[in-house]
């Protein structure tokens, strides 16, 4: 009769497969919490693109709200920027003034009709 020894690696290949595969699942949790969790990598840098964003929004609003400030300035005490606006805008004319409104084409006699 004869014995032949079993080899032990042929025994624990499945064991070692097991372990290999209960070390890789912390790893591969902590790669997913690092580039797709809430707080993730991704995450964070959509919200720095985010914040960049608003950050530019914000100057471009602000620089408006300055050039509004100017003009409600203006609008306040100089006579000169409410006169000009008055005429242009409601057609106000001063005592014994004449206006004249000068179109820069000819106008057209027969108005088109949706056709």
């Amino acid at each position: 009769m004869r014995f032949y020894r079993v080899k032990r690696d042929f025994l624990n290949a499945p064991r070692r497969r097991m372990y290999r595969f209960l070390w890789m699942l912390p790893a591969l949790w902590f790669v997913y919490l690092f580039f797709a969790g809430d707080s993730g990598y991704l995450q964070i840098r959509e919200r720095s693109r985010q914040i960049e964003a608003m950050r530019r929004e914000n100057e471009t609003e602000s620089a408006e709200n300055l050039r509004l400030e100017a003009e409600v300035e203006m609008l306040k005490n100089d006579l000169a920027i409410i006169e000009k606006i008055a005429r242009e805008r409601y057609g106000m004319v001063k005592e014994n003034e004449t206006v004249y409104m000068v179109y820069p084409g000819t106008p057209d006699p027969t108005p088109e009709t949706g056709k």
